[in-house]
């Protein structure tokens, strides 16, 4: 009879659980709906700053599936058909989903979709890691929440479209959970690192680099306190780097064969908008979704948060890392005085400081967690249930309070604002424009804002400055340069491919607005055939007379697909193991 008690007081608490694990999913599913449906059912999309890059990122890769094409590794039907490799060196693998709902959802609105998705995922992550790390439900469910809401992350997801960084503040907490386990916790949660990291490289290059520099200053400070890692400490550290590579290396492989073998344009390094702590404080009180703050509910736990820290050590740690990254994140900290140093110029790789705020975000947002938690200590089930809903209420009105001016900028815009056709051939995208679902299109007639030139050879790159630079212009106007003459081409164009018909009276060097790279090859009437590399850093070939078609179209190596092949395989392996221990706990 004992026994019988026993296994059905068992499988009570293992039933109550999975309610309450439902019930989480169910929370953040809700609210992932909550954020997203007034955009979604307005349809439209106030285009700023990041944003033609990364939609016309998205263009591409949607037309490459519709064409039944998986890979993209060059632009063929946008960035004005020039071949750039934006995708070989920029991460896309999160907003292949994005494309996909394009096959479901019109432009806009499937946008609005993959934002939903990427919020819970950014709520689910931050909610596990939480979890695992204080045992408190309750503080994961906040600290999910208002990690997810901070006026930094909606900045870049909502207000100016910096996707990569957008995708990369989702899994922050994953990669610093698994640093701290692996470094002062348990160490055989090693793997957790290795995948934070992997996800990391996955989403954004430059936020994996931030990461890594913040973790190798945050260890080397802890050997300097006289913490040294045991042997099975080293051991983990080590594995988690293997996997990590593991995992990685498909990625990492353009970077070697065509990134370091060519010398390609790319944005400016320094210390640029560095915002002054007055700047920041302004910005924070005001909420509204800034590079400039963090959101009044952050600043609060800064203000406040040392009285609830006081007497632990490890939350102490962490709220000096929240402030320290405020200051890191403005001109507080001396980046002019930075920036004269030359032996510490690596470090201009940041670009803006204001990056800090993912950290400040991080850290601070479990400081308000851990503040909040507060108020359900000592209360019975039914007062627990009500805070609960008055938080999450607090932090629904704050996440709106956060993002009315771009629900403002796209409820009944005045017709002047809406996208319109351009006869100019090198316009950008005015200031203010909004899209719908009619003047998409026109979107990729204009210039890519930020990012058009970048992977260009340096030669064709000048910064950006395309207006001051004609190997750039003569690229994007689609200029075939054959001998002397320049004559102005429509390109065929399929996924990878790109295709020019040319007729010669006489035998002509013949100048293709196509970018060179390692992998590009070169097909002439359908023989592959070997090309030289023009002053503009494109394809250029020596014909003789006669009427030819050349195919340009970027093979990547076999070695890259073994490579995502074992990424894979190392990614199912993973899985099995993660699901096994779910099923025996």
């Amino acid at each position: 009879d004992n026994g019988g008690i026993l296994v059905d007081e068992s499988t009570r608490k293992r039933r109550d659980l999975w309610i309450r694990k439902i019930l989480v999913v169910g929370l953040f599913i809700g609210l992932s709906i909550l954020f997203t449906i007034t955009f979604y059912i307005n349809g439209r999309l106030g285009i700023d700053s990041d944003g033609s890059f990364h939609f016309s990122r998205v263009e591409e890769i949607y037309r490459n599936l519709k064409e039944g094409s998986f890979f993209t590794f060059i632009a063929t039907h946008t960035f004005h058909n020039s071949g750039v490799g934006s995708f070989l060196f920029y991460p896309s693998v999160f907003i292949y989903p994005w494309a996909t709902l394009r096959f479901i959802f019109d432009p806009l609105r499937a946008f609005y979709v993959w934002y939903g998705l990427v919020m819970f995922l950014t709520m689910a992550i931050a909610y596990y890691v939480m979890f695992k790390f204080s045992q408190r439900r309750i503080r994961a469910i906040i600290f999910a929440i208002f990690y997810a809401i901070s006026a930094y992350h909606l900045y870049l997801g909502l207000k100016n479209y910096v996707i990569g960084e957008f995708i990369a503040y989702t899994f922050v907490p994953l990669v610093m959970y698994g640093f701290y386990e692996v470094v002062f916790g348990d160490a055989k949660k090693w793997p957790l690192l290795s995948m934070g990291v992997a996800l990391l490289l996955y989403s954004h290059l430059l936020s994996t680099v931030m990461a890594v520099a913040i973790m190798a200053v945050i260890f080397i400070i802890s050997l300097i306190c006289g913490r040294i890692p045991d042997k099975a400490r080293w051991s983990a550290l080590a594995k988690s780097v293997g996997l990590a590579l593991l995992l990685s290396a498909w990625m990492i492989y353009p970077f070697i064969t065509d990134y370091l073998k060519s010398d390609l344009g790319t944005p400016l390094p320094g210390f640029s908008f560095q915002y002054t702590m007055q700047e920041f404080w302004a910005a924070s009180l005001e909420n509204s979704a800034t590079n400039r703050g963090i959101g009044i509910a952050l600043l609060i736990a800064a203000l406040f948060g040392w009285y609830f820290v006081k007497s632990d050590r490890r939350e102490r740690i962490i709220y000096a890392l929240g402030l320290t990254f405020i200051v890191l994140s403005t001109s507080l900290f001396p980046y002019s005085v930075l920036q004269r140093v030359e032996s510490l110029s690596f470090l201009q790789v940041i670009q803006f400081p204001y990056r800090f705020s993912v950290y400040s975000s991080f850290f601070l947002a479990i400081v308000l967690s851990l503040m909040v938690t507060r108020l359900f200590d000592n209360k019975k089930k039914y007062q627990r249930i009500v805070t609960l809903l008055g938080v999450v209420s607090v932090a629904s009105l704050l996440y709106f309070n956060s993002v009315t001016l771009m629900i403002d900028r796209i409820s009944d815009p005045d017709p002047n604002v809406m996208l319109r056709e351009t006869d100019d051939r090198f316009a950008t995208v005015p200031q203010g424009a909004v899209l719908d679902h009619a003047n998409y299109k026109l979107l990729f007639d204009y210039l890519v804002l930020y990012g058009e030139t970048d992977y260009y050879p340096k030669r064709s790159f000048a910064n950006n400055y395309i207006t001051t630079n004609p190997a750039a212009q003569s690229i994007i106007l689609h200029h075939v340069k054959v001998g002397e003459k320049v004559i102005e081409k429509t390109p065929v164009v399929a996924p990878n491919e790109i295709t020019y018909q040319v007729a010669l009276k006489k035998k002509a060097t013949v100048d293709l607005p196509i970018i060179v790279y390692p992998g590009t090859k070169v097909y002439v009437n359908g023989k592959n055939v070997s090309h030289e590399t023009s002053k503009r850093g494109t394809v250029m070939l020596k014909l003789n007379q006669g009427t030819y078609k050349i195919t340009t179209r970027y093979e990547m190596s076999k070695i890259y697909y073994s490579m995502l092949f074992i990424a894979l395989l190392s990614w199912g392996g993973l899985a099995i193991v993660g699901v096994r221990k779910c099923y025996t706990h």
